[in-house]
Parts: structure tokens; sequence; C-alpha cells
């Protein structure tokens, strides 16, 4: 399984759009391990990786498997500081910051910050 790590539109599947933190690809789509690597490297048009590999983390109960997130990812008052401006949009729209898109940096890094008790 891979999580999205930083925004990106999929110019392969009719730029579906990807968020920070959901899961690549999405339900019902099959990409090549070609395309996973693309993704997972810097050789894209971003030149940063956009997705990453993480391990599926499950639980079993009467036979069914249940999946469990998993934890949130924990940031720096540091990590914040040196986000582009696209990245603290994504972080503070998936964390539910209203307007984000309307924000500047100096703006977003404050409410992520503060939204974060950093």
């Amino acid at each position: 399984m891979y999580e999205v790590i930083h925004y990106f539109t999929d110019l392969q599947d009719n730029e579906y759009p990807y968020n920070a933190g959901d899961a690549f690809p999405r339900g019902g789509l099959t990409v090549s391990e070609e395309r996973l690597k693309e993704l997972s490297s810097s050789n894209n048009r971003q030149r940063k990786p956009l997705i990453k590999y993480i391990e599926d983390e499950f639980a079993f109960s009467d036979n069914d498997i249940i999946f469990e997130e998993k934890e949130d990812k924990k940031y720096t008052k540091t990590d914040i500081q040196r986000m582009s401006k696209d990245d603290l949009v994504s972080l503070a729209s998936e964390i539910g910051i209203e307007g984000a898109e309307e924000m500047n940096g100096a703006d977003l890094k404050r409410e992520l910050i503060e939204h974060f008790e950093l």
C-alpha cells in the first residue's frame, strides 16, 4: 500500500486529485510498478517523491480483516517552517483548517503550529 505525501493530480488517471494522506492508487485502479517507482522518486513533474510505501496494519476479528489507520504523522515546528506553500495548503486542508487556499504562507504556518501545539 502507498500513501500520498504531497498533493498531486494523477495525469494518467484523468487528473484525479490526491491529497497528502490519501491511499494510492484509489480503489479500483491498478498502476504499474514503473508508475509506482516514478511517483515514489523525484523522477516526475514535481521533481520530488509524491507517494511512499507503507505496510498495512491489520487486526483480525471474526475472520474479517479490519484495517486500522496509522497514527498521524508528527510534525515539528521546523517541519512546518520548511514546507512549501502548496504543502502547507494541502496539510491545512487535510486537517480541516478552512480557507487555507486564501491564506498566505506565514498565516498558514502560524495556524498549523497552533493546531499541532508546537
